[in-house]
This record gives C-alpha cells, sequence and structure tokens, in this order.
C-alpha cells in the first residue's frame, strides 16, 4: 500500500475501480460510478483538472475525488471533452439510490428551526470542560476532540448500550465522559494534552486516564483512541505544529477558517474523515469558547458536524428515507453495517442538514447544538420524549429508527 510523507498527497486513478487517495499513512478508496464508457479518452486529465480545482475551493482531498469521479463518468460517458463544455453545473455526489432526502420535511423542521430562539451556539463551558483562560486550553481541545468517537459497545454483531460511568462524582455519558477524563488528566499533568505527550502515550496510561470512580475502563474500542493519539501527536510533531501554531497561522490568513481546516487536512485524527466532522467540532469549539480563539468572517461556514446523535434525529424526524427494506431493517435492528452502507446514510444526513443551515438562516454551530441535544429528548435505549423536543409537531415519529452501527473513529 502506498504511503507519503506526513502534509503530502498522493491520488492514484484505478480504471474503473477508482482512485486512491493517500494522505501520509492513511489512504481512502473512492469507487466509480456505473456508467456506459463511449470514449475513456481524458479521462485521468479530467480527474485530476477537478481534483486540483475542488481543492482550491478548500474540499476535503477525499471528497474532492468523490466530485472529480462524477465529472470523469460524465467525460467518458460521450465522445471527446463534450461534457465539460456543458454551462449546466457537474453534479455532486449522489444520494445513493437506498435512501432519499425528504425535501417537505427538509423545509418544515427548518422553517421551525428558525423560529426558536433556543436553538443557538453553545459556548463550550460547563463542569466537564477546562475553565475559561486555562493556559492549556489549546492543546485540551486539539487533543481531546480527536478522542470523538465511539462511545458504545458492541454485543453479538448489534448495538449494545452507550457509555455512562461514574466520573468526578457524576455519572457522564459519552463525550462528557471523554471530555472529563481528559480535564482531570490535564490537571495531574499540564503537558498531557501537548503533541509530543500524545505521541508516545502507552496502552496502560490511557487505560489508567480513562478509569471511572471505580477503577473500571469503560471506553469501547482503547485501542483504537490510542491509535488515534499516536497519529495526531506524530503528525504534529512531523509537521512542526503545535495548536499554538496553527492559530497563528489561520490568523494570518487571509480567511481564517479555511486555512485552519486546511491544515488539520494534514493531521492524524482529523485528516481521514471525508466531512470531517471533528475538524468542524474543533473549528466551533475554538470559535464560540469565550477567548474567541478562532474568530470567523461573515461569510464562513462550517460543514455540517455528523455523528450517529444527528443520524439518528435525521432518520426519526424523516430527513431522509430509507428507500431498501433489507437497510431499513438493519437501522431498525441495530445491526453493524458494511462501509458502504453507513456511508450512504451519512453522506444523506450531511445533505440534508446542509439545507437546514441554508433554509433556517441558523448558523451550524446552532444547528448542531440543537441536534446534539436531541440525545437527551430521542435517546438510544429509552422511549423518545417527544413532548419535550423543541421540533416535535413538525417530527415524522419513526421512533424505530436507529443510527448506523459501525465502528469508525470518525464519529
Amino acid at each position: 500500500s502506498a504511503t507519503m510523507d506526513t502534509g503530502k498527497l498522493l491520488y492514484i486513478t484505478l480504471g474503473d475501480k477508482g482512485a486512491l487517495i493517500v494522505q501520509g499513512s492513511h489512504s481512502t478508496l473512492v469507487p466509480t460510478h456505473p456508467i456506459t464508457e463511449i470514449d475513456p479518452t481524458g479521462a485521468g486529465d479530467t480527474f485530476c483538472g477537478a481534483v486540483l480545482a475542488n481543492i482550491l475551493q478548500n474540499k476535503h482531498p477525499v471528497m474532492a475525488a468523490h466530485e472529480a469521479v462524477v465529472i470523469s463518468a460524465k467525460m467518458i460517458s460521450q465522445i471527446g471533452p463534450k461534457a465539460l463544455y456543458s454551462k449546466k453545473p457537474i453534479s455532486q455526489p449522489q444520494i445513493d439510490a437506498r435512501i432519499r432526502l425528504n425535501n417537505t420535511q427538509i423545509k418544515k423542521i427548518s422553517e421551525k428551526l428558525s423560529s426558536l430562539p433556543e436553538v443557538s451556539p453553545f459556548p463550550f463551558v460547563s463542569k466537564v470542560l477546562p475553565p475559561i483562560n486555562h493556559p492549556k486550553a489549546l492543546d485540551y481541545f486539539f487533543a481531546a476532540t480527536v478522542h470523538q468517537f465511539s462511545f458504545w459497545s458492541i454485543h453479538n454483531q448489534k448495538y449494545y448500550q452507550p457509555l455512562i460511568a461514574p466520573l468526578g462524582g457524576v455519572m457522564l455519558k459519552g463525550s462528557d465522559y471523554l471530555w472529563k477524563c481528559f480535564s482531570l488528566a490535564l490537571e495531574r499533568d499540564v503537558e498531557f494534552c501537548s503533541p509530543n505527550r500524545q505521541a508516545s502515550l502507552n496502552l496502560d496510561e490511557l487505560k489508567t486516564i480513562m478509569q471511572d470512580d471505580n477503577g473500571n475502563q469503560p471506553m469501547p474500542a482503547i485501542e483504537l483512541h490510542l491509535e488515534e493519539s499516536h497519529r495526531y501527536g506524530r503528525d504534529m510533531l512531523a509537521l512542526n505544529l503545535d495548536p499554538e501554531s496553527i492559530i497563528k497561522q489561520s490568523k494570518f490568513s487571509s480567511n481564517p477558517l479555511s486555512a485552519f481546516i486546511n491544515i488539520l487536512d494534514q493531521i492524524g485524527g482529523y485528516k481521514e474523515d471525508p466531512l470531517r466532522k471533528k475538524s468542524g467540532l474543533l473549528a466551533l469549539i475554538l470559535n464560540q469558547r469565550p477567548e474567541n480563539f478562532l474568530p470567523f468572517q461573515k461569510t464562513d461556514h462550517i460543514d455540517p458536524v455528523i455523528d450517529y446523535h444527528n443520524m439518528r434525529l435525521c432518520l426519526r424526524a424523516g430527513l431522509i428515507d430509507i428507500l431498501d427494506e433489507k437497510l431499513n431493517k438493519k437501522l431498525i435492528d441495530r445491526i453493524i453495517l458494511s462501509k458502504d452502507e453507513e456511508w450512504a446514510i451519512r453522506y444523506a444526513a450531511y445533505c440534508a442538514r446542509q439545507q437546514i443551515v441554508n433554509l433556517s438562516g441558523k448558523p451550524e454551530g446552532a444547528i448542531d447544538w440543537f441536534f446534539f441535544n436531541t440525545r437527551k429528548t430521542c435517546p438510544e435505549m429509552t422511549p423518545p420524549l417527544c413532548e419535550s423536543c423543541l421540533i416535535d409537531s413538525v417530527c415524522d415519529h419513526k421512533k424505530e429508527m436507529f443510527q448506523p452501527v459501525i465502528r469508525t473513529t470518525y464519529y
């Protein structure tokens, strides 16, 4: 398998098998789209040109390839470069045929959210997070956000239960438990969140850090968390970066947000996800914290932050419909999905959430916080509390639906 130096990209076209995108030591295969080939001449040049154009528009390297594959497919479906001369914009990657965006529901829920003053950004200040103006807050948020994934366990190839455990005398769930673990580690060792410490962590250290008040280690897939610490720390060291230098570089740019996201596209723990969930979350945190580490311009926008809570609400509220009976049943039964099935649902949820931001007039920080907090009213293990939900009057109430079950470090 191909590898590149940290911070460098390599695109390898594979004909009808698609394209391989290599980001340092990480690689992603982007498949082709079924199409009748008429004239393959220029397919590679079309792909390369489209990739470069998309990267210049601040697309993630993998999403740049997804869109380039669509353009290349249209190119070879006609004789010569005729398809490229079209005045109509070339379409983005299509929603999987097994799934449909429900535009009526998207519009209804967008209008509802637009009318709710409660739907507003969160300042990321709480008892599980470092206090305002903590001297190591940047190190903390960069390192801890890498670990915002997979807070649930599997039994018999099905979703079993979410992470809920006592820490600091309080029962904490999922991301709150993770934030608190890192906060306590930072109290004991002010350099714990530095790239150097993350790069050199060992499994025993991490297990100790993740222990609950009873001495148990409840974090699922902890080996993946160790790998993410190493990817993050080692890429930062290889690029001679630290959180403060990244913020400085970003602020000196004409577009701080784009510069920031583009740097994260080179760093392990962030660069791997084509939809940039953790990158977007980190950008929102650094912008919305009272310290305003990362100022945004008025025209800036964050990609939708799509995690399993977001996807569960998209499915239950009817923002996306599953047309395939087998896939629908797997979701209801909470059975582990394939990567292809998970991507189909997640990309559809991403597109639905993009529309909601555009139609509601609310910023991504507000929409993301609302969707994330539906974990309280529309949880995993108990019946939804519909009467307490702000969008109950426009929800489709597909209460049996569940998020894609797949072990990933993306969310």
